[in-house]
């Protein structure tokens, strides 16, 4: 029985060999990282480790059933990188909206259409591509993977360059409160 559990762990040996660096290449190019695309091949080799059926006397090629693991696996980062960026862009939302509406005495002083200016100014002072990129987001409702896949970059360009813009309104909003209530 030993002899065979060493004929096994071999036969992982070389396939894990022939196959791990087009795995983790493969990984690379969609994440455009490294370290996750070395975690996720090594994800998909224990999978497959726990699967012996499949490459154990099997001469079938297994590229196709390979990539689309390492796929599958990349799409699930990416569904929870997104889960997290929405969370932490609502509770970015919703701390601006609470710092602003906290004292309503503040709020019922300021004008829309100064606020609006002050948006529109800020927006304007962005560089051009973030501003681009807000605005396609927040003003015509695109989704971060359509703007991605407009400007031909990657997702997360998209989420961090959404991220900075409502700190740099967040931030001149909360000085304009600041300003108006200093001026009262």
């Amino acid at each position: 029985m030993e002899n065979n559990d060493k004929q096994i762990e071999l036969k992982f040996q070389r396939f894990f060999i022939a196959n791990f660096p087009k795995v983790k290449n493969f990984a690379q190019m969609l994440l455009k990282s490294e370290a996750e695309a070395e975690d996720v091949a090594q994800d998909v080799f224990c999978k497959l480790w726990l699967q012996p059926e499949l490459w154990l006397d099997n001469d079938k090629e297994l590229d196709n059933y390979i990539f689309i693991m390492t796929r599958n696996i990349v799409l699930n980062i990416f569904k929870h990188q997104q889960v997290e960026q929405d969370y932490q862009e609502e509770i970015m939302e919703k701390t601006l909206l609470y710092e602003l509406t906290e004292k309503e005495e503040v709020l019922n002083n300021v004008y829309y259409k100064e606020m609006l200016m002050i948006v529109q100014l800020t927006l304007e002072k962005m560089p051009k591509r973030r501003r681009m990129i807000f605005e396609l987001s927040r003003f015509r409702g695109l989704s971060h993977k359509e703007i991605a896949d407009k400007l031909e970059v990657s997702i997360r360009t998209i989420e961090h360059q959404v991220y900075l813009a409502l700190i740099d309104l967040k931030k001149i909003l909360l000085l304009f409160i600041f300003f108006s209530n200093i001026f009262k």
